[in-house]
């Protein structure tokens, strides 16, 4: 931006082109940082939360004691109870990793349909409580 070149503003390159304009360089400068600085600002709140995101991709890898399950209004104790059990459990296991593995898979397949604008597609994908109940895992509610 600075350089005054435009390079990847494909569209205000040739508005300037076209009609002499003056571009204040110095005003679009200020606008990214500020964008810029916003979304890092919104996002910081990713890096707190890291290890509790962690947890609902893959809650048998997770450390319950490293995560903040409050905002989910989940009794902490009964939730490290449960987990213990499920990993104990070699069938428990191999549903949640299969539950794992179909939920993503769901999710490629939702962000390809949006990405080529095949909107009638998405209706097409089972919802996510079949892929939860295909699976067999029922104490899956309470960690969602």
């Amino acid at each position: 931006m600075e350089s005054g070149k435009l390079l990847h503003f494909k569209n205000l390159k040739p508005y300037r082109d076209e009609t002499n304009a003056i571009i204040d360089t110095n005003y679009f400068s200020m606008a990214l940082k500020n964008m810029k600085d916003g979304f890092a600002k919104r996002f910081e709140q990713f890096k707190t939360n890291k290890s509790t995101l962690a947890f609902i991709v893959n809650p048998l890898n997770t450390n319950t004691n490293e995560i903040n399950i409050e905002p989910f209004g989940i009794d902490a104790g009964s939730l490290q109870m449960q987990l213990l059990d499920s990993k104990t459990k070699d069938l428990w296991s191999g549903k949640f990793t299969k539950l794992e593995s179909k939920l993503e898979e769901l999710g490629v397949q939702k962000c390809m349909n949006i990405a080529q604008h095949k909107w009638s597609a998405l209706k097409e994908i089972p919802p996510v409580a079949v892929a939860v109940f295909r699976t067999g895992v029922r104490s899956v509610s309470l960690i969602l």
